[in-house]
């Protein structure tokens, strides 16, 4: 897959539409004290299979693809990373609405929960524009942690909104796609598409 690589992402600018809001876990915490505002989540049909969404009052605070590991296996794995969170099944977005959130036609609001490092890494990967790729070791380089590179990868690997926040769009420094926690099969296609939107 022929792909030019991003290597200056300190002129690269985030969509105006994404709009973060930021929740940080200390290494004091002990997450299972905190409380969190309530959950929503359904289960909606994209492009890229089915696809898990999860809202709370800040915004949008899970997207998560299904096809992979299967809708139960993912909804585990969304829940664990909001502990304590009340989570309930709803109708969140119709269908117009959930699509204008995954082209960004609209204002979207992210609400993160995580390490410092991790959210630094999750806000790096907004500046890559869609068509564009980046590697693990520009990645790090950029958020000044240069021989972290498998920390960064690990950050990465955790992001919680695929998609939105394109972690799948940092590959391999020789071009590999790498991994890929929704499935490397979803990653392709997600590059492919992006690829062929670019040259339109």
């Amino acid at each position: 897959m022929s792909k030019i690589f991003t290597t200056d992402l300190n002129k690269s600018k985030q969509n105006q539409n994404i709009k973060v809001h930021e929740l940080y876990y200390s290494k004091s915490c002990n997450k299972t004290t905190m409380s969190f505002p309530k959950i929503s989540y359904q289960f909606k049909t994209s492009s890229f299979g089915e696809t898990l969404i999860m809202s709370n009052e800040m915004g949008l605070c899970g997207l998560a693809f299904c096809d992979h590991l299967g809708k139960d296996t993912v909804l585990a794995d969304m829940k664990a990373r909001w502990p304590k969170a009340s989570c309930e099944k709803d109708t969140i977005f119709s269908d117009k609405e959930f699509k204008a959130i995954l082209d960004q036609t609209k204002q979207v609001e992210l609400c993160l929960i995580g390490s410092k490092l991790q959210i630094h890494v999750w806000k790096a990967l907004l500046k890559i524009s869609p068509g564009k790729v980046t590697s693990y070791t520009t990645l790090a380089k950029h958020i000044g942690k240069p021989k972290a590179v498998r920390t960064v990868a690990t950050a990465i690997g955790k992001n919680p909104l695929c998609w939105l926040i394109p972690c799948h769009r940092v590959l391999r420094a020789n071009g590999d796609l790498g991994g890929y926690h929704w499935g490397l099969n979803i990653k392709k296609n997600m590059l492919t598409y992006e690829s062929q939107i670019n040259k339109n």
